[in-house]
């Protein structure tokens, strides 16, 4: 099958979309890329270059994904995101509307955009590995507990309260503009981590924090199965039990006392934990990848 995927592409090689590419492609599809962030980012040249790219492309299927309002209404495809609705612009709520199939990463969001008059919506989750980025390695797990994220003053402040009673956390992550890095979290900071330095950082710790959205209420994010894939305990403030079973694939707490007494009673019990990460990191490598992810979704494509 021919897609066209038409996306906004971070120039970084561990953006996601190009792990979509790549699982399609082991699919056996034939897959084109049209960068929705590649410049100039005007609608009217988005519009026309997604219009010849289908002229000469002549795909099967059109896959959308949001997160940059560059390309006026495209009729007829299969639309993702990763945010619920009202995150989105007006013009891509639009083309959620319009679209064959929205394909969303949270279960919440499902409800959402039928309200919305989408035709079918599913939740596969988007988020996913690809194993080749998380291969065995004997690493020396010296990173007893590790958070790698966007680092906003509310995370800033939790991880700050971990610190602060005695949690061994060593914290990654982006600053967003004007917020600086709190004195107390420094000398725990190593910086931005992207890609394989993500990876590198779970496959040397025993418990990877997961700080889940807001926008998440369910979990969902890349981090959810980032962790277990590469070998490290799952602990999250939220879990789907759809996708692990707290307590025997990954732990969920629920605020701070929560997080601090289970992080120094999984690092105090090594069996207990292994045991949860071992089978976490089964699971989220057998049923979690890109390629099982577009597996399902073609078969919902087939019904349609």
């Amino acid at each position: 099958m021919k897609i066209l995927l038409v996306t906004p592409i971070r120039p970084r090689p561990d953006d996601p979309h190009y792990k979509w590419r790549r699982a399609l492609e082991r699919l056996g599809h034939q897959v084109k890329l049209v960068n929705l962030s590649r410049f100039p980012a005007v609608k009217i040249a988005k519009s026309l270059e997604l219009f010849y790219a289908r002229q000469r492309f002549k795909p099967d299927l059109v896959f959308f994904s949001a997160g940059r309002d560059a390309a006026w209404l495209v009729k007829k495809i299969v639309f993702f995101t990763g945010v619920a609705p009202e995150m989105l612009s007006s013009n891509e709520r639009q083309i959620g509307r319009w679209s064959r199939l929205v394909v969303v990463n949270e279960p919440a969001d499902v409800k959402a955009w039928q309200n919305l008059g989408a035709e079918k919506v599913i939740c596969l989750p988007i988020s996913a590995v690809d194993p080749a980025d998380f291969k065995t390695k004997n690493c020396r797990r010296d990173i007893k507990v590790s958070f790698v994220g966007t680092l906003l003053p509310n995370r800033q402040a939790f991880l700050s309260q971990l610190k602060q009673r005695g949690v061994p956390i060593k914290v990654w992550g982006w600053l967003p503009p004007e917020t600086k890095i709190l004195p107390e979290l420094e000398p725990v900071y190593g910086g931005e981590a992207w890609g394989r330095k993500t990876v590198s950082v779970y496959q040397h710790s025993l418990i990877g924090l997961n700080l889940v959205p807001e926008h998440l209420p369910l979990g969902g994010n890349l981090r959810t199965f980032e962790i277990p894939a590469a070998g490290a305990m799952l602990l999250a403030g939220r879990l789907n039990p759809d996708w692990f079973v707290s307590g025997r694939q990954a732990v969920e707490f629920h605020g701070l006392k929560d997080c601090v007494q289970k992080i120094n009673y999984y690092l105090n019990h090594q069996a207990e934990r292994e045991k949860i990460t071992n089978a976490g990191r089964r699971r989220c490598r057998s049923e979690h990848t890109y390629e099982k992810r577009f597996r399902r979704l073609m078969k919902h494509i087939a019904v349609l």
